[in-house]
């Protein structure tokens, strides 16, 4: 059952469902929205990010990133999520390239991948909302629960999705036009160098055409 805002009030009075630190602006009639968080990664980068000190932090076109959102979650055995990135930055590109279910028993940050598929490049703002999760309250608890991962229960990236994104090798759009400026620059050059050479080549042979019929005529 799809939870509304009054019953995730009641579902974290409960002990249900922990959100942590919890604004009221960000409460939905159905949801709530999480924000930019502390730290993030991007791809092409050896360092993490501290969004904090940047205030945010620009994805450029075709760039991917790790974000940690800036509350921290916690599901009972009979409560699960499912996660959406908000219309608005739907609209300017942004992919979300995360799982979309939140299992019961979750607890940490959450961290999720996302993907600036718009031409421009994109920032978002620290503390920005900038997904939304549904919390569904479950006809009967999960009898596996998940186990908590304790590098997200802190709150960081854990170093497997750091060391996975850091050995993906893309170029973002920006890159990859300015390869196609480079490739074209260097394919006008051999255009004319072929024409160049062909000149100089059809010149010689008609060097020693006119060379072997002089000597034919004398």
């Amino acid at each position: 059952m799809l939870m509304t805002d009054g019953q995730i009030r009641t579902a974290m009075s409960e002990g249900r469902l922990t959100i942590e630190p919890f604004a009221d602006e960000c409460l939905q009639p159905a949801s709530y929205d999480m924000r930019v968080g502390r730290t993030a990664l991007r791809s092409g980068d050896d360092v993490e990010i501290n969004v904090r000190a940047a205030r945010g932090i620009t994805l450029y076109a075709g760039q991917f990133a790790l974000l940690v959102t800036y509350e921290s979650l916690k599901l009972s055995p009979e409560t699960a999520g499912h996660i959406g990135v908000r219309s608005y930055f739907t609209r300017k590109g942004l992919i979300l390239l995360s799982g979309l279910q939140i299992d019961p028993g979750f607890e940490g940050v959450l961290v999720l991948g996302v993907y600036n598929a718009s031409p421009r490049r994109l920032t978002l703002d620290y503390q920005a909302a900038f997904c939304t999760v549904e919390f569904h309250h479950l006809s009967a608890a999960a009898e596996e629960p998940y186990h908590p991962n304790e590098e997200q229960r802190r709150g960081a990236i854990p170093n497997v999705d750091k060391d996975y994104l850091r050995m993906i090798e893309t170029e973002s759009l920006s890159e990859v036009a300015e390869s196609v400026r480079t490739l074209s620059q260097n394919v006008g050059v051999l255009n004319s160098t072929v024409k160049i050479t062909a000149a100089l080549t059809i010149g010689t042979l008609l060097a020693v055409v006119a060379f072997g019929l002089a000597a034919l005529l004398i």
